[in-house]
């Protein structure tokens, strides 16, 4: 018995020296690959105080405490192991609130912030006033989240989308078309593992909006190509099993001859950017993901119209399918950017077609725009 307790404390005292000895000698990661996220690097006190004025000694601790929980030997494995051992060894409904259900992941929102939708509306009514006025027949497209589909299924706290787009379209200026996609999408036409839509699935949907922006769409012959195995943001951030995805994107020579240029680098490039389907995550392959200000140009419109879209994150997949309908896109996220900056950065036609963009978890979120 004696030797046998013996063996387990040398067993476990080995365990306690291997840990910090493995993260001493393993290099810092940069990103996480899959939470898809930067991971808090070594800083000295001064390095530290240099990047975040007016911090003291405090924050400095609780830094090296989130800087030795992201560098933690094997951490994605433990992630991985606690997710499980909450889900079913506890029977916790989420992970983090992350959960999973008809196989797909989602993350709770489960609260209505009447107040940040309405800043936002107002926002999006002094975009309309200050800069596209002359706008024939702007319109705003609201997109469902996940949780549309899936929490009150599933037995979720949500909140109601109803009421939410009620107060959005009551907060909005009378002139702009307010048009929620909740009948028009359905569960199926998003990712698994991902919060965002499947650009497979949205041809119907864009021919449909190009109809509401009155520039109607011909009917086009796009080829298929795909990026597998594809994991999404939710994947890794909730660290429960999941079946991979593909990303699946449309060919057509309008799309491959059409050029993007970024006012803000000033750098030039195609709607797809296959560079990036290796990168920390692939869904930036649609326009080079979170970019403030784009302008796309195709060389094929025979109309010569514009169009301006004010979006977020959803409107990469969906705006190469509008451009076949017009000579210029103007892309603009005002998460990332103002309107005054844009305006200096690139011409706005202050008459051109106009689509504001936005889904429900992001109009719902605090400080999502700089404005």
């Amino acid at each position: 018995m004696h030797k046998r307790n013996l063996i387990l404390v040398i067993l476990f005292s080995l365990i306690l020296l291997a840990v910090p000895i493995s993260s001493i000698l393993a290099a810092d990661q940069a990103v996480s690959g899959a939470e898809k996220r930067p991971l808090a690097q070594l800083l000295t006190y001064a390095e530290f105080q240099k990047a975040n004025p007016g911090k003291d000694l405090s924050a400095y601790l609780a830094y090296q405490e989130t800087y030795l929980l992201d560098q933690f030997p094997g951490r994605d494995y433990l992630r991985r192991l606690t997710a499980a051992g909450r889900i079913w060894g506890l029977g916790q409904r989420d992970n983090n609130l992350y959960y999973k259900l008809e196989g797909h992941l989602s993350k709770l929102d489960p609260k209505l912030s009447v107040q940040v939708v309405k800043r936002a509306m107002e926002l999006f009514n002094r975009t309309l006033s200050s800069y596209f006025e002359d706008s024939k027949n702007p319109v705003f497209a609201l997109i469902p989240d996940k949780n549309y589909y899936l929490a009150e299924k599933g037995g979720y706290p949500h909140y109601d989308y109803q009421a939410l787009a009620d107060l959005a379209g009551d907060s909005l200026d009378p002139k702009v078309s307010f048009l929620p996609l909740f009948d028009r999408l359905s569960l199926e036409d998003y990712y698994r593992t991902d919060p965002h839509w499947d650009q497979k699935e949205l041809t119907d949907l864009a021919a449909w909006l190009l109809d509401q922006l009155g520039s109607p769409s011909e009917s086009l012959d796009y080829t298929e190509d795909f990026y597998a195995p594809y994991l999404g943001t939710f994947a890794g951030q909730a660290a429960l099993p999941v079946t991979p995805d593909r990303l699946t994107w449309l060919n057509h020579p309008v799309l491959l001859d059409s050029a993007v240029y970024n006012p803000v680098t000033g750098e030039t490039g195609g709607i797809y950017r296959e560079d990036l389907l290796s990168g920390t995550d692939p869904y930036d392959f649609f326009l080079g993901g979170a970019q403030a200000l784009l302008e796309l140009r195709n060389p094929h419109s025979p109309r010569g119209r514009q169009l301006t879209v004010i979006r977020d994150s959803y409107g990469s997949s969906l705006i190469p399918l509008l451009l076949p309908s017009y000579e210029r896109i103007t892309v603009i996220d005002l998460r990332y950017i103002t309107m005054e900056r844009a305006a200096g950065l690139t011409e706005l036609a202050g008459d051109s077609d106009l689509l504001f963009l936005f889904s429900t978890s992001v109009i719902n979120s605090p400080g999502a725009f700089l404005n």
